[in-house]
């Protein structure tokens, strides 16, 4: 990566840094409790490294085939969050690199991976991820079958269940994209009410409306264009 490439990814940083701390200065948080995913899908390795060098110790990768190469080239102490739709027949490769996955949206993929988990002694932290609009084009569980796959999940032994990520509609307004996190956050509260042992952590939030995201209570959000600029 050229010095002027890694300027300006060092100012988008720096920017979307600020903005992440006014953001949580303005919903009364701190850092300790967000973890930001950053997004290196479509990425070379070069920004990778430069990413890590500001510090970033968080990646997100959505294809298997394009983030392995990159994994066995990075730096030690990367924590590697699955974020793309999750193909049953490479859930035992996805097991072997990434500790979070974010898109758990049937009980019957989390029962896949609870199996092959434990055949690969793993024991990775997933996220259910949460349809709240039932729209029908987009993955998910719907509002209504969130509690049942919760339930099977914390009675499994090779997955640890910490909490629902949900995308809203791309078409969405501000107003509409807050009630969305909202309602995803009522329900997690709902939850915690009848699991108080769940952790109950939100995946909410990408570059687009991170800041509503935090307003809303997420833990992780997950951000590409912010930081690396249009692919």
């Amino acid at each position: 990566m050229s010095s002027s490439l890694k300027a300006r990814l060092r100012a988008n940083f720096d920017e979307t840094n600020a903005r992440l701390d006014r953001a949580l200065d303005e919903a009364l948080r701190n850092r300790a409790g967000l973890t930001m995913v950053v997004v290196s899908r479509r990425q070379p390795l070069a920004a990778i490294k430069a990413a890590y060098a500001l510090g970033v110790r968080h990646f997100g990768e959505n294809q298997i085939q394009e983030a392995t190469p990159k994994m066995g080239a990075a730096r030690e102490g990367i924590t590697w969050h699955f974020i793309g739709q999750m193909q049953k027949n490479k859930v035992r490769k996805t097991l072997k690199h990434f500790q979070y996955l974010h898109t758990i949206d049937s009980l019957s993929l989390l029962s896949r991976v609870d199996t092959l988990a434990g055949e690969e002694r793993a024991c990775p932290s997933v996220f259910l991820q949460v349809n709240f609009g039932k729209d029908p084009g987009k993955n998910g569980l719907y509002p209504e079958e969130v509690e049942p796959v919760l339930e099977a999940a914390l009675d499994m032994k090779n997955v640890n269940c910490v909490g629902l990520m949900a995308i809203p509609p791309d078409s969405a307004s501000k107003e509409q994209t807050i009630a969305y996190f909202e309602g995803v956050h009522a329900m997690r509260d709902s939850l915690k009410e009848a699991y108080p042992d769940w952790p109950g952590k939100l995946s909410l939030g990408m570059s687009a409306d991170f800041e509503l995201a935090i307003a809303c209570g997420a833990n992780f959000i997950r951000l590409g264009q912010s930081l690396f600029g249009e692919r």
